[in-house]
């Protein structure tokens, strides 16, 4: 299933050089960030984005929420998989995990602990909330701004089109710094807007880690969860991306159904 997952994530990252590529032959047929992006007559916008846009001019054309449909449709059937089979800085900071090992660096992630998880998940619903109060206030759309996978699209456009990038590229080496030296998965376990949002829109009908309730408890899977979750009991928490690396790892699995995706 990883393997399979890490196709997945490269296809998404195609489009980050992709388009800019095409759109500098004048080649239109996809246009765009992964803030908001035109596949054909089709538009895909960030959730975020639209929310922002609300916050700023206190009024939303129907086209943005028709953009965000197929974000919302996706999240309420499968889950927040945008994170862990989709997003750009995901597959880097997996990226760092690999590179992490190789170099024989001690892991930065701590020891499982349910606290851990609720202020991670407080931090981040915090996060959104007082951010769209700021848009508000400043009339800045700050969140797309400061987001590594926003950043890393819009900077490739710069970049390939323009040979230039702006300020706003800093952040990015500052957040690869911290995520490979000093923190375990900061943004995603306690900053991304985008996460949160798409978390919001999670049901319990969404696909999910389900838990057989039949293993030997040698907790592997709670050892490989990038978010730090127990997948056996918290695999409905808003910080599941569905990644599958629990179900990948645990060795109950070989002999009976003990963790698997379920959708209802």
């Amino acid at each position: 299933m990883q393997k399979f997952r890490k196709v997945i994530q490269f296809i998404f990252l195609a489009p980050l050089f992709i388009v800019p590529i095409l759109n500098l032959l004048e080649i239109y047929f996809m246009k765009g960030t992964y803030i908001s992006l035109d596949v054909g007559g089709l538009s895909i916008s960030d959730p975020i984005a639209v929310l922002q846009a609300l916050f700023l001019s206190h009024h939303v054309a129907p086209i943005m929420f028709v953009s965000v449909a197929i974000p919302a449709l996706i999240v309420i059937f499968f889950g927040r998989v945008w994170c862990s089979w989709a997003c750009p800085y995901y597959l880097m900071l997996d990226g760092f995990e690999a590179l992490r090992k190789k170099l024989k660096l001690k892991s930065l992630k701590k020891p499982y602990k349910k606290e851990i998880h609720m202020r991670a998940n407080i931090s981040r619903l915090g996060i959104l909330i007082i951010g769209l109060i700021f848009v508000g206030i400043i009339g800045v759309p700050l969140l797309y701004l400061i987001s590594p996978p926003s950043i890393m699209s819009s900077q490739s456009v710069l970049l390939i089109k323009y040979a230039y990038v702006t300020a706003e590229f800093i952040l990015l080496p500052i957040l690869i710094i911290i995520e490979f030296f000093f923190g375990y998965r900061i943004w995603c376990r306690y900053i991304c807007p985008t996460g949160t949002c798409l978390s919001l829109l999670q049901t319990k009908h969404s696909m999910h880690v389900e838990y057989a309730g039949k293993c030997t408890n040698c907790n592997k899977c709670v050892h490989v969860c990038p978010m730090m979750l127990d997948p056996k009991t918290e695999s409905l928490s808003s910080a599941c991306n569905n990644c599958g690396e629990c179900i990948s790892a645990c060795p109950d699995n070989k002999k009976e159904k003990t963790l698997y995706f379920k959708s209802h």
